[in-house]
């Protein structure tokens, strides 16, 4: 009996072994085969509407968390190996040099990238930012509203003061426009760069603008203009130099930025309230679209572009060629254009490189002082890391760009 009993208590322990072992390959092919996917996406701009697009650019945006999963594979290939299940260890291992090089590629690239240009980054800045991100709400305790639309809706920004205490007065300020591909988002959506840009001695005033449903494509370029009429006109009482008004923006945000910095004082693009034009001092651009028509059929992601379009502006280039010329920074660029900085990760998958490359020439062509940087191994949205090399290598051009325009 007692040897009967020992053979049963034994039964438990060599099943459970077995599933374990089981377990654990499922585990190493599902990573070896999620990573190679998003290695792969990393490489290759699938869209940004599908998961593996979305998980190639957290990747990209993040690159050096993905040293935790090589980590994680190489706890499990020492289990593995343990229980003499070779193959799942070795899978295990492969995993952990996949995820690594992973990790690695972007951060290289970029680091020499940031050499070349004679900037500087910073290991610890990156894990000290390393679970923080990027977001926020609007700020009600900073709120006002800016003007009044025709159809009622009342439209607001978020005044973030300067933070320095260096004695100028008045201060320079900037106008900073959110993205959402102009269908969504909010203003403060990155106080991060607000807090910055504080720290730098710009006031930033974070705009809101009318968003579909209807169609926006007059709407939204109307209420930016309405709100630097709004910054200009409040300048006294805010402390700000009219004379030094900026505008930055982030995707649909920097697209915004532009076409109301280049196109100010057009009749076609008029404010959406009564406000005199306001002369802009610089343009600071983070991924944004100068050529809109071009967009619609060369962007990797052409269904959010196409979906985009039909609520922005009604409909396809073919369809509104007018409405999408109209909303198109590039055709307004002239010899009174205010300089400009722009900024495009070369793996965006949203917007092609070759915008960037447009927009520096239609600039440098036209006189106009333009500096545009094409980010190797950076997608879009970057700056969600507020910490990433990229991020880092964005603020020091920028803060370079302002202090030659102070």
């Amino acid at each position: 009996m007692a040897g009967h009993g020992a053979r049963t208590g034994r039964k438990p322990i060599v099943g459970g072994g077995r599933i374990t072992g089981r377990l654990l390959a499922i585990v190493a092919i599902v990573m070896v085969g999620g990573l190679a996917a998003t290695g792969f996406a990393m490489v290759y701009p699938v869209p940004f509407d599908n998961p593996l697009g979305i998980a190639a650019l957290v990747a990209l945006c993040f690159p050096l968390h993905l040293l935790v999963i090589s980590a994680l594979a190489g706890a499990l290939a020492f289990l593995a190996r343990r229980r003499r299940a070779r193959l799942t260890a070795g899978l295990f291992v492969f995993a952990a040099l996949l995820s690594a090089a992973m990790a690695l590629w972007p951060s290289i690239v970029l680091w020499r990238f940031a050499h070349i240009e004679s900037i500087e980054l910073s290991l610890g800045n990156y894990l000290a930012n390393a679970v923080h991100l990027n977001l926020g709400t609007p700020q009600p305790a900073r709120t006002v509203v800016y003007g009044v639309a025709a159809d009622g809706t009342t439209l607001r920004l978020d005044i973030w003061p300067a933070t320095t205490h260096d004695g100028e007065s008045p201060r320079p300020a900037l106008v900073r426009i959110h993205g959402g591909a102009f269908t969504h988002g909010n203003r403060s959506d990155m106080p991060d760069w607000d807090r910055w840009f504080n720290g730098l001695g710009y006031t930033v005033f974070d705009v809101d603008y009318r968003l579909p449903p209807p169609v926006r494509w007059l709407d939204e370029i109307g209420d930016v203009k309405c709100a630097l009429g709004w910054v200009a006109a409040h300048a006294e009482d805010e402390n700000i130099d009219p004379a030094r008004i900026s505008v930055v923006g982030f995707s649909a945000g920097a697209t915004l930025a532009m076409l109301a910095a280049y196109s100010m004082g057009d009749p076609k693009l008029p404010p959406s309230c009564d406000t005199a034009p306001v002369k802009v001092r610089s343009v600071i651009s983070l991924y944004g679209i100068p050529d809109m028509p071009r967009l619609y059929d060369t962007s990797p992601s052409t269904q959010l572009v196409h979906e985009s379009s039909a609520q922005y502006i009604g409909g396809s280039p073919s369809e509104y060629p007018d409405r999408h010329a109209a909303v198109s920074p590039l055709i307004y660029i002239g010899p009174s254009s205010p300089p400009t900085i722009a900024f495009l990760g070369a793996s965006d998958r949203i917007v092609p490189s070759g915008q960037l490359d447009i927009l520096d020439a239609a600039l440098k062509k036209a006189g106009v002082a333009s500096q545009a940087y094409l980010l190797p191994a950076t997608d879009h949205g970057f700056d969600v890391n507020w910490g990433g090399f990229a991020t880092q290598f964005a603020r020091a051009k920028i803060e370079q760009f302002l202090q030659q325009r102070p």
